[in-house]
């Protein structure tokens, strides 16, 4: 009886913890605010995207929070908008793949219509350096400059090589280093052109991602960096 007791305690602890955990990403903040700016290959900022925390709610056993975004140009011209989801359970959070799109001079003025498949990539709970991660793929309709066009997106041999503190105007976070491949096919007038990209994401246990950093055949692409953040 003794045992089972200190059994049930500890269980009744752990689901706490894992609760409290879900609570400190900031993208289960209710109302909160996050401003990644956005750079290209020469490290200038061309943007900001802008994510608003509009609902949390449960899910499960775990959270799961609905966002919008808004991307402002270089003088801060609101030019797209869009919205997507922010779960976690105790197992890890699952971040929405609309987030990873790299920068690049391609994805420009690129604007979300139409459908979009739920995707999500998954960060795992018990993340460790030299573990491999499930990738994921999604595709989507957009507008480029008033023509349709759409978007095939997939990230393979994701894997955790390091960890790595990040600083930035809107504070300092832990990391762990994420380096993973992907496969970029955009379709315009019944013409395909893919693109094969390296890149690396910064992930902030209890936080969220941090950076992202794309390149292709070793030379760099652009990326992201959060610069601001409002509760």
């Amino acid at each position: 009886m003794k045992s089972s007791l200190i059994f049930l305690f500890t269980l009744c602890c752990t689901c706490a913890a894992m609760a409290q955990d879900c609570k400190s990403y900031y993208y289960l903040l209710n109302n909160a605010e996050i401003e990644m700016t956005v750079y290209n290959a020469s490290n200038a900022a061309t943007g900001k995207t802008v994510y608003k925390v509009l609902n949390v709610h449960k899910d499960g056993d775990g959270l799961t929070s609905d966002f919008s975004n808004i991307f402002y140009d270089k003088n801060n011209k609101p030019v797209t908008t869009g919205s997507g989801h922010f779960k976690c359970s105790g197992n890890g959070v699952a971040v929405d793949m609309k987030m990873s799109i790299p920068s690049m001079p391609q994805a420009a003025d690129t604007k979300v219509e139409g459908k979009t498949n739920a995707a999500f990539l998954d960060y795992p709970a018990n993340m460790h350096v030299g573990q491999e991660l499930q990738g994921g793929s999604f595709e989507m309709k957009s507008a480029v400059k008033g023509m349709e066009m759409v978007l095939r997106y997939v990230i393979s041999n994701r894997k955790v090589v390091g960890n790595e503190k990040i600083t930035s105007p809107a504070g300092s976070w832990n990391c762990f280093k994420i380096a993973y491949d992907i496969n970029f096919e955009m379709t315009m007038m019944g013409k395909a052109v893919p693109m094969k990209l390296n890149a690396v994401e910064w992930f902030a246990p209890g936080f969220g991602p941090v950076k992202t950093a794309s390149s292709k055949e070793g030379k760099p692409m652009g990326g992201t960096l959060i610069t601001g953040l409002k509760k």
